[in-house]
């Protein structure tokens, strides 16, 4: 690239478009991130941000190209007008279309080949310079299965046994970058495939290896997967043509193609490599406190001013972490979203307090400051060791849905230990049981603070009703509970927070 260039793109916050444009800024272009929500965006300082969608282009004045996707697939007339306007300002258009697309075909019987076609025909027609991806299947459509991964070890789906190939987000964004900056791609189309065939089957067991989780595929019954699909907006003839579609496949399957290597000058990434990178989304983000491998564990807080903010710098540290070496001796580390839209609770399980002070020495400072140029203004409380003291289990079957975080001050370890034993032995409901139930309370947690400042109840809730309840019955002020912790010499309550699970990530397996 022989000058910087100015690159529009569309879509920029989602999983292809946040790609292109981090791609593209590292390659030198002057990148406009166009993006509905600016406010959790979530990229780096050097990507001007743009409030806009496709439906409504704002970022084209002084643009070169743009990186056009289109996901309302049924509206060519609002395409045929973006169109126009990217031909009037832009010189060059790379258009994320579809494998569906067939040249020399123009009638399609599925609907995704036929909207498509139909786009790929504007942008020609507009006169502009294109070039044309077409991606067999995104390896990212797997994460429509994690609701079933993270909950049970049964995958339901249709046509388990159609072998495809899976093509990793970065190596499509790879290859479009390549498109918008280097020579020789004009007026050209791209068929991108992944680097080896899967049967949905295969790939099912696949995430259960890396997650060390015993998933197996269940194939759905034809009426059960058409009954989906017509939710899904899609009509009888779609599904017939799909169906066939399918057979064929399954017939003859697709071919494994080498346009990423030749476009990129590197392979398409395998699917291995894309689940150490998403694997975190497809396992229950609860960790598993009472391991007994976790010699330490470090809590610490952020604070951020919006709902939106709060999610953005939870998804940052969670990236920051996949694109580094995993620490030796962290065993898994959680993310946990606050009730209150502001704050976000980490909580990291360490073999012991040599592996974590190794981490605090050498995790590298560009981590924290790539997380904060994605998302200035995080407040951080800083982090507590804490070891795991003792836990009651009143209900091991509950799947818990919220967490609350009860903290108290200490004067020293020895209160700490006092209070909850004290507390457990002779007020928790689950020990004593004429001290009343506590229904919807699956686990309760308590960790001392290696310096013995301070002690916390990591209480685990079927939902934030069941713990509202608790303090309700349980948490009045003549009630024994609140008494006995304010009669209880050398410790400060400091109040709870309720916290949501959002996102585990674990170590790689061999």
């Amino acid at each position: 690239m022989s000058e910087r260039r100015t690159i529009l793109v569309t879509g920029a916050t989602g999983i292809v478009g946040r790609e292109v444009a981090l791609r593209l800024a590292r390659r030198g272009a002057r990148v406009r991130a166009l993006t509905r929500r600016p406010e959790s965006a979530r990229l780096p300082s050097d990507i001007e941000v743009v409030r806009g969608s496709q439906a409504d282009l704002a970022g084209l004045d002084g643009a070169d190209a743009v990186f056009l996707m289109w996901p309302r697939l049924g509206e060519l007339t609002a395409a045929k007008e973006a169109v126009a306007r990217i031909a009037a300002h832009a010189g060059h258009v790379v258009f994320l279309s579809s494998a569906a697309v067939r040249d020399g075909v123009s009638r399609y019987d599925d609907v995704i080949g036929q909207a498509h076609h139909d786009l790929e025909r504007l942008i020609r027609d507009s006169g502009v310079r294109w070039t044309f991806l077409r991606p067999a299947a995104f390896a990212t459509n797997l994460l429509g299965w994690a609701e079933q991964t993270r909950t049970g070890e049964v995958v339901r789906g249709a046509f388990g046994d159609v072998p495809v190939t899976l093509l990793d987000e970065r190596d499509l964004a790879d290859v479009a970058v390549a498109a918008l900056l280097d020579e020789g791609h004009a007026n050209v189309v791209h068929e991108l495939t992944g680097p080896e065939l899967l049967t949905p089957a295969e790939q099912v067991a696949r995430i259960g290896r890396r997650i060390a989780k015993p998933l197996r595929w269940e194939e759905l019954p034809e009426p059960q997967w058409r009954e989906r699909q017509r939710a899904e907006g899609y009509t009888d003839a779609d599904l017939d043509s799909l169906r066939s579609a399918y057979a064929a496949m399954r017939e003859r399957p697709a071919p494994v193609l080498g346009t990423v290597e030749r476009v990129t000058g590197h392979p398409a990434r395998t699917f291995a490599e894309w689940l150490d990178r998403h694997a975190a989304e497809f396992t229950d983000p609860l960790p598993a406190v009472g391991r007994e491998d976790a010699g330490v564990v470090l809590l610490s807080t952020w604070t951020l001013d919006t709902p939106e903010r709060q999610r953005a710098a939870a998804d940052a540290a969670a990236e920051a972490w996949s694109g580094m070496p995993w620490p030796d001796g962290l065993l898994s580390y959680s993310l946990l979203l606050g009730t209150d839209g502001r704050t976000i609770l980490h909580y990291s399980q360490w073999t012991g307090e040599d592996a974590a002070a190794r981490f605090r020495e050498s995790d590298p400072p560009a981590r924290v400051r790539g997380i904060d140029d994605a998302v200035p203004g995080i407040e951080r409380s800083g982090v507590t060791s804490y070891r795991g003291y003792r836990s009651v289990v009143p209900d091991p079957g509950m799947r818990a849905g919220c967490v609350v975080l009860v903290s108290f001050a200490t004067d020293s370890g020895r209160t700490a230990r006092y209070f909850v034993d004290t507390l457990l032995d002779e007020y928790h409901p689950a020990r004593r049981p004429q001290a009343g139930s506590a229904p919807g309370m699956a686990s309760n947690h308590f960790h001392v603070a290696v310096d013995g400042t301070s002690v916390v109840n990591y209480a685990e809730f079927r939902d934030e009703a069941a713990h509202q309840s608790v303090v309700d019955s349980r948490l009045r002020a003549d009630d024994p509970v609140p008494a006995f912790i304010a009669a209880t010499p050398g410790l400060t309550p400091l109040g709870f927070r309720r916290y949501l699970p959002y996102r585990q990530l674990t170590p790689p397996k061999d």
